[in-house]
């Protein structure tokens, strides 16, 4: 789960520290002889020669002992060059001079954690991660929060500052895998706890299905959630889930009619369950009833405006209906909740085609061909990996 910074990525951070030493107490030709060195020493990170920068802020130093910037890149270079004892003195002598360098407290609180001083560290990064804005250190810093209560097995802590992460470093791939960790060992806790409290209960059949979902083994997972059904016929969230493993498992009119009966059971459970309002949209819309779909579809984003799939069904339909101008506006919108939805790209592009609007069909054909790649990358290694189950290639339309 660690990720090992960079030379470049922490020495493009260095520069970024602190300017907050004002040259009130220095002389004109102080001044001018301190940014001479600045700018060589930035110069020198440029073409990663960092023995040379050193050399230039301690010129700084010598010029002025309370130079906190000087102070804090001699910190940074140390680090990046794996000395943390030096690296720690240097950022612990910038904070006498300003304690409130919060960029600082995080750098000297990766020194600690490098060094063994796991307890100070935590502390340390703790208290600074909050007033971080810099994405690279506040990546680096909350990474390393993560592990340190991943270690001690406290994933409700874990998950803090990787809420965070997810909004300032959305596309990090590492920030992801941790979040899906972390999920997945908390899902294995709370599956275990299950079996061990009720091992015959509706619930552990839900479970199980659940699982078979993801292996691939639809029809076992259909006979797991009618076991679950059985047991507690009004167990939430199983109706919806059983209407989905039908329509995955066929789409035949007879799975279409078993699927409704479903998602109408999960409505009368829960009036306000979207997601069970959109598949019954997608039924009528397969048995060509426009109207029924429409309103199923309409209903649903009544109840949660930012649902993509009502958005795509509605759009669904409009174009059915030669409503081309409405479905631009939901197809557009379903794009904006879900820019990753291969549906949605590819049923704009074929609207835009069929409104001679080649350009914007082309460039939305080339995102849905480079989305459907991604997925078509990931379906392989998930067969791969269960090369030995039966796995479906069935897909539902949308």
């Amino acid at each position: 789960m660690r990720r090992i910074p960079t030379m470049a990525s922490l020495i493009a951070l260095l520069l970024l520290l602190a300017s907050a030493r004002s040259f009130s107490q220095t002389n004109p030709e102080q001044k001018r002889a301190i940014q001479m060195h600045a700018t060589r020493a930035r110069q020198a990170l440029e073409e990663k020669k960092p023995d040379l920068a050193v050399r230039e802020f301690q010129a700084i130093l010598a010029l002025d002992p309370e130079n906190v910037e000087a102070r804090g890149n001699l910190g940074v270079v140390a680090f990046v060059q794996g000395k943390y004892a030096e690296a720690s003195q240097h950022f612990r002598q910038a904070l006498v001079l300003k304690p409130s360098l919060w960029k600082v407290q995080a750098m000297l609180g990766l020194c600690e954690k490098n060094l063994g001083e796991t307890a100070s560290a935590q502390a340390r990064m703790r208290q600074a991660f909050p007033h971080l804005h810099d994405v690279k250190l506040q990546t680096l810093v909350g990474m390393s929060l993560v592990e340190f209560s991943y270690q001690k097995g406290d994933m409700e802590a874990a998950l803090a500052p990787l809420r965070a992460l997810q909004q300032s470093d959305p596309t990090n791939v590492d920030v992801s895998y941790a979040t899906y960790r972390i999920y997945s060992d908390l899902a294995a806790q709370a599956r275990d706890r299950i079996a061990l409290l009720g091992p015959d209960s509706a619930r552990m059949h839900q479970v199980l299905a659940q699982h078979f979902v993801n292996e691939g083994n639809i029809k076992a997972a259909i006979e797991q959630y009618r076991e679950a059904l059985h047991i507690d016929p009004r167990l939430s969230g199983a109706h919806f889930e059983l209407g989905e493993a039908i329509l995955q498992d066929s789409l035949n009119m007879e799975s279409q009619e078993n699927a409704r009966k479903e998602f109408e059971a999960a409505l009368e459970q829960n009036s306000i369950d979207e997601k069970s309002e959109c598949w019954l949209g997608t039924i009528a819309f397969l048995e060509g009833n426009s109207n029924e779909a429409f309103r199923r579809y309409t209903h649903a984003l009544e109840v949660n405006p930012y649902d993509a799939t009502a958005q795509l069904g509605i759009a669904k339909v409009q174009i059915s209906l030669g409503q081309k101008d409405q479905a631009l506006e939901h197809l557009r919108e379903a794009i904006r909740i879900d820019p990753t939805s291969s549906s949605a790209h590819y049923r704009l592009s074929q609207l835009y085609r069929q409104m001679d609007r080649t350009a914007d069909a082309d460039r939305e054909a080339a995102i849905f061909k480079s989305l459907r790649e991604s997925q078509d990358r990931v379906r392989a290694q998930f067969y791969k990996a269960h090369a030995d189950s039966k796995i479906l290639d069935s897909e539902i339309p949308q």
